[in-house]
């Protein structure tokens, strides 16, 4: 039980640094950010913090890993895989664009990160670390099984290899939702919502171009 207790407290401290540096992050930019004032705003130690995180780098990058994981998990729970590749495509698209209006500070995160990384001096290893994070990611793509689901069923005609149109439907909807929600602060605007589901049209539109057959799911 005593154990259990402080591995749960271990726990606990993680994620509040880690929500405590993402708040922070997004409010005053990467480069002004200092461990004592993630520390403070947890409420927590600078003894607690070096438990957890080497560095300020790390920390950084934790969270940027941590927040691309819970929006691809989110987004890949929606395919249901008893239907068809465009269906589950369907559903994963509109997911994300559920999620991005359920978080959008997850979005803006990864925006921020991203602009920033090539000029930010992390340490060669942390560097090595996100690189291979990203490269995983790209090889084993999160909608890829969807995408040759739909290959194989014929309700996916698009002529490019699946990676490909997996990568290029990631970067276009990811571009679109990460500026839609820098309109607020809370949530997309009603105009912007309009505008996310005409982007998801035009993407299953895009990714069954050549199949004239296909009738699209009355969802």
């Amino acid at each position: 039980m005593n154990e259990n207790w402080h591995q749960q407290l271990k726990s606990q401290h993680r994620d509040q640094l880690l929500e405590s540096g993402q708040m922070l992050f997004l409010r005053h930019g990467l480069h002004q950010v200092k461990i004592k004032d993630v520390c403070e705003e947890a409420n927590l130690s600078r003894v607690t913090f070096y438990k957890h995180f080497h560095s300020l780098d790390e920390l950084l990058l934790t969270i940027q890993m941590q927040l691309v994981e819970t929006l691809t998990l989110s987004v890949s729970q929606a395919a249901n895989p008893v239907v068809s590749g465009y269906e589950q495509l369907e559903s994963m698209l509109h997911a994300w664009v559920h999620f991005s209006k359920l978080h959008p500070d997850h979005i803006r995160f990864i925006q921020l990160f991203d602009i920033n990384f090539e000029a930010y001096h992390f340490q060669p290893d942390l560097r090595d670390t996100y690189e291979h994070f990203i490269r995983v990611g790209k090889e084993k793509h999160f909608l890829l099984n969807a995408l040759t689901t739909g290959i194989a069923d014929g309700s996916i005609q698009n002529a490019t290899p699946p990676l490909k149109l997996a990568q290029f439907i990631f970067t276009v909807m990811m571009g679109m939702l990460q500026k839609m929600v820098t309109h607020s602060s809370h949530d997309l605007h009603p105009l912007d919502h309009q505008m996310s589901e005409q982007l998801v049209d035009m993407l299953l539109q895009y990714a069954s171009s050549e199949n004239t057959g296909h009738q699209k799911s009355s969802s």
